[in-house]
């Protein structure tokens, strides 16, 4: 009897362990998931199942830029945290699996093997934003001086030289002489008077000295002519 219990139970275990092992030889299963926490912030997780013993390849964009780049064996579990939680953001993931084509997954190619058979598993996804952004103060502006404008160049015409004047411009006209008699008598005038005045001055000095002389000699003929006597 006790015989008998041992060997149903070795073959038990032994089918449990075929069907074990069949399972995951069979399943790839991807999931991943996404949150936006008013604390933490937002934060993308994932979780590969039931690959093949290998190279597999975990790939993670987020917002367009390459966030994750992972190989790893049979699973693979983490999370990306830190994301802005007051902005959207999007993601797409992918794996390549080291067992054949037909188990990849990533986006137009979502049909996973799992235990259950295929489902389709999203490979990309959208995290609202669940904070309010703060306004954004504006910067306080700050004087400025007026910018210097250079004065413009006057659009006037450059005056032309003038013509040298002619001669008879430049020779200032003579005055004709006027017909008309002087009112006053002009000073070439008045000069006969002073010299006729002059005239009769002289000769009466000539006159006076000649009545000198003259009596100077009678009065010397007297002298002698009284000593003679």
């Amino acid at each position: 009897m006790k015989k008998l219990l041992a060997g149903g139970a070795l073959a038990a275990l032994t089918l449990g362990g075929i069907v074990a092992g069949a399972a995951p030889a069979s399943a790839h299963t991807p999931a991943v998931s996404s949150v936006c926490d008013v604390e933490a912030g937002s934060s993308i997780t994932y979780n590969l199942n039931y690959y093949a013993d290998g190279d597999n390849k975990f790939t993670l964009v987020v917002d367009g830029k390459l966030a994750v780049e992972k190989t790893f064996g049979r699973s693979l579990s983490a999370t990306l945290p830190g994301l802005d939680p007051t902005v959207e953001h999007t993601w797409e993931a992918s794996v390549v699996a080291s067992d054949g084509e037909e188990f990849n997954w990533g986006p137009g190619n979502e049909d996973a093997r799992t235990p259950n058979g295929i489902e389709t598993v999203p490979a990309t996804g959208t995290i609202e934003a669940c904070v309010d952004a703060e306004p954004t103060p504006e910067p306080t502006p700050t004087p400025s001086e007026p910018p210097v404008t250079e004065p413009e160049p006057s659009e006037e015409p450059t005056p032309e030289p003038s013509e040298a004047p002619t001669d008879e411009a430049s020779v200032a006209p003579v005055p004709e002489p006027s017909e008309e008699p002087s009112a006053s008598p002009s000073p070439a005038a008045e000069e006969p008077p002073v010299l006729a005045a002059t005239g009769a001055t002289v000769g009466g000095a000539i006159a006076f000295a000649a009545l000198l002389a003259a009596g100077g000699i009678a009065l010397v003929w007297a002298r002698k002519r009284m000593q003679n006597a």
